[in-house]
């Protein structure tokens, strides 16, 4: 089943627990724009060679605020599984009260395969195509970085995007994209590299504070996926005092029953972010991604990496007690009702990730200087602060809503569809004043 199947099914749920109207139900199935193109980039040799690029905006009754969502550079990078991504993005904005559509697009293209040249090549003609559509704008479409891009991919979008724009309008170049690098005239926010990361740790304590749970009885950890998020996630899980037993990347990993510290987690990524395997510890084996999914003695997994990695196939082999998910749409439709009938918790994405994002409408705010009383000074400690009070109030909500909706003799409802709920609820009231006569 596609990835964008996976989420329609959740939203039609959703809607039927809200007996919604069938117009409001098309219009979160529905999008705003689904655009793509051949990017015509030039290679090191001087010859052109074409890139499949798209870029999805969801339908949104925020009007007069922008678009938001990742830029991934990746070789499955299509139309419809981006589609899927921009509604996701809608959901975990609205959940977290960010007045933000969702977005989400990229290029199909492998950068590990090309120069830094190259690379930049790519962003630019990305730029140039989308901005000869005005597509992109502070207040149209706001990227920000996902798999395959970087704070240089989207310093590279606001220099170009500045370049074009300069002597048509008077506008606010530093708000096309978030995620832009730290420093003077960069336009980057402090603690938005680690925000996903850190915002995973505090999700999942402020989730096992809110539902009681004893915080000794889950303390072993595996990570699936060891680029930013993952990596900040192990930091941040070890300092708060969790065992971290396993972590992996698209080639493979690594387990210790013993734990790993976090010098040597933090040692394990070389530059092009792949896990070092020749500096393992003698205490740690190496392991495929499909045997750490399988670790009997881990309490908690974060897959970290793709979406749809927990299937049917493998969800009955999952022995860990909490699912806390890094990466966006780890998780498929039918492995979740499998999840769930083993009694395993499952933290979704659109509550457990949302770090970055929010963290992104700080940088977007401040960018575009908007007055908003939860934009914090950009001081790393504010902002990880800022953003945690946003995460938690939000866990709150999503935690009480999984227990309104519960039926007689039965166990609440799953956290993610209370995400899906609450965050349909904030929204529909706007929906039915903008079409409603």
């Amino acid at each position: 089943m596609s990835y964008l199947k996976n989420i329609l099914i959740r939203i039609e749920k959703a809607a039927e627990i809200l007996d919604l109207e069938p117009w409001l139900l098309d219009k979160l199935r529905g999008f705003k724009m689904c655009w793509s193109c051949n990017l015509e980039v030039k290679m090191n040799d001087g010859t052109l060679k074409q890139f499949r690029a798209v870029r999805i905006w969801h339908r949104s009754p925020h009007t007069d605020q922008p678009h938001k969502g990742g830029l991934r550079y990746h070789p499955e990078v299509n139309e419809e599984m981006m589609m899927g991504h921009a509604i996701e993005m809608s959901i975990k904005c609205w959940l977290n009260g960010l007045e933000w559509g969702g977005a989400k697009g990229g290029v199909a293209i492998d950068p590990s395969c090309y120069s830094d040249q190259v690379m930049k090549n790519v962003t630019e003609a990305l730029v140039d195509e989308m901005d000869e559509r005005n597509i992109l704008g502070p207040f149209r479409d706001v990227p920000a970085t996902d798999v395959g891009t970087t704070s240089k991919t989207m310093n590279q979008i606001r220099q170009r995007y500045a370049q074009r724009r300069r002597s048509r309008e008077d506008a606010r170049f530093a708000g096309v994209v978030t995620g832009k690098p730290v420093g003077y005239g960069f336009g980057g926010i402090p603690g938005r590299n680690e925000a996903t990361g850190y915002g995973l740790v505090e999700v999942l304590k402020s989730v096992m504070a809110v539902k009681n749970m004893n915080r000794q009885k889950f303390n072993r950890v595996a990570i699936m996926g060891f680029g930013n998020v993952g990596s900040n996630a192990a930091k941040f899980l070890t300092q708060n005092g969790y065992q971290v037993m396993a972590v992996s990347d698209k080639n493979g990993g690594i387990y210790n029953p013993k734990g790993f510290n976090i010098d040597f987690l933090e040692r394990l990524k070389t530059d092009s972010g792949i896990i070092n395997i020749p500096n393992i510890e003698k205490s740690a084996d190496k392991i495929s991604n499909d045997e750490l999914l399988k670790l009997e003695d881990i309490d908690i997994l974060v897959p970290a990496a793709l979406e749809n990695v927990i299937t049917q196939k493998n969800a009955s082999l999952i022995k860990a007690k909490i699912i806390l998910e890094g990466a966006n749409g780890p998780t498929t439709p039918e492995a979740d009702k499998m999840l769930q009938d083993n009694g395993i918790l499952v933290i979704p994405d659109i509550l457990a990730n949302a770090g970055g994002v929010t963290v992104s409408f700080f940088e977007w705010a401040r960018n575009v200087n908007i007055k908003d009383e939860r934009v914090p000074k950009p001081e790393i400690n504010e902002v990880l602060k800022a953003m945690s009070a946003i995460l938690n109030e939000t866990v709150i909500k999503t935690v009480e809503k999984s227990f309104y909706y519960r039926k007689t003799g039965q166990d609440c409802l799953p956290l993610r569809m209370a995400a899906y709920i609450t965050a349909i609820e904030q929204v529909a009231p706007l929906f039915r004043s903008k079409h409603m006569a």
